[in-house]
């Protein structure tokens, strides 16, 4: 489902700049453009994101304040509005199932005036941990925590008293809903066990991934930027000593400098597929839709065309027969 959501997604946002029309060269020159107004959209999120003060109508609140700073403008608005919708919510013990050690269950629900329940949920709440799950299973799905376990950590902490429920614990907010989503990175460094072009594609994306995420930091400071190359040139003199072999793309001159040349994709070694054949090129530009005005204006033009030569030869014909009478 998660790669399904991806793929509709890049498909919504690629379908605006690019056309099946569109040759290899003028492709790029448009995926060029989507990538930097991505960019740019980004880099005004930041700055909004740093140049505004979050909203501070419901500062009372423990966990207000504590996901003020957290997560982003847009996630905290959303935040907001599930705090706001849980002040209509009443929340009882429920006496009915029994409690397994240190898990509770509370019922969460919206009481009418005829004492009907409305959007009634069960609250799982480990007193140990201070962590509350509820049934309509938001978190799982979206990670963001409902306006049920709101209403949860905003009882326990005011009736309870109970540390561990004044906070919202950082099991339950995830990074990519932070300020912080950018900074670090969780790399997988697996590669295949056996011998093959995607071992080698493996590698190089791991490597890509761990430098390009230090790249942007170290290129700020002058120290860090000198330690750095300087670790990388020792790093190739030991991978240098060990019988390495390098890597094309990268060298070393003669004063120890480390120089790099791009490594392009028809460097990497690729198998090819036997018995299939290549696909031809297909492509045939297509014309422009003629409108019905422009197709009449031109069959009407044409016509006065046609009329205007039929006169004229009638006309040189009439002046042949007078000159020779």
């Amino acid at each position: 489902m998660k790669s399904t959501q991806l793929s509709e997604c890049c498909n919504s946002n690629i379908r605006h700049y690019l056309q099946s029309e569109f040759s290899v060269s003028r492709f790029f020159v448009h995926f060029e453009r989507m990538l930097d107004n991505k960019r740019d959209a980004e880099e005004q999120e930041e700055y909004y994101a740093l140049s505004r003060l979050a909203d501070s109508r419901f500062s009372t609140s423990p966990i207000v304040k504590q996901v003020a700073n957290v997560y982003t403008p847009k996630i905290f608005k959303f935040f907001l509005d599930q705090y706001k919708e849980s002040l209509a919510y009443n929340i009882f013990s429920n006496t009915e199932i029994e409690p397994e050690g240190h898990v509770g269950l509370f019922d969460v629900f919206i009481l009418e005036d005829d004492l009907t329940r409305l959007d009634s949920r069960v609250l799982k709440v480990d007193f140990e941990n201070g962590e509350i799950k509820c049934s309509c299973r938001k978190w799982e799905s979206s990670g963001m925590i409902c306006k049920h376990q709101i209403k949860g950590y905003d009882m326990l902490w005011s009736t309870t008293c109970n540390l561990k429920f004044q906070h919202i614990p950082s099991s339950l907010i995830l990074k990519r809903w932070t300020r912080a989503a950018k900074t670090g990175g969780n790399f997988s460094f697996e590669v295949p066990s056996t011998d093959s072009p995607s071992k080698y594609r493996s590698r190089l994306f791991n490597l890509s991934a761990v430098s390009a995420s230090m790249i942007s930091r170290v290129a700020l400071d002058d120290d860090l930027y000198k330690s750095a190359m300087a670790f990388m040139t020792d790093l190739i003199k030991k991978c240098e000593a060990l019988s390495i072999t390098e890597p094309a793309g990268t060298s070393t001159s003669s004063n120890g400098d480390i120089c790099f040349c791009y490594l392009g994709i028809d460097d990497v070694p690729v198998q090819k597929v036997k018995g299939f054949k290549p696909k031809k090129d297909s492509f045939k530009p297509s014309k422009r839709p003629i409108p019905a005005a422009e197709a009449a204006r031109a069959v009407s033009k044409k016509k006065r065309k046609t009329s205007r030569l039929e006169e004229e030869n009638l006309k040189a014909v009439e002046e042949s027969l007078r000159l020779k009478l």
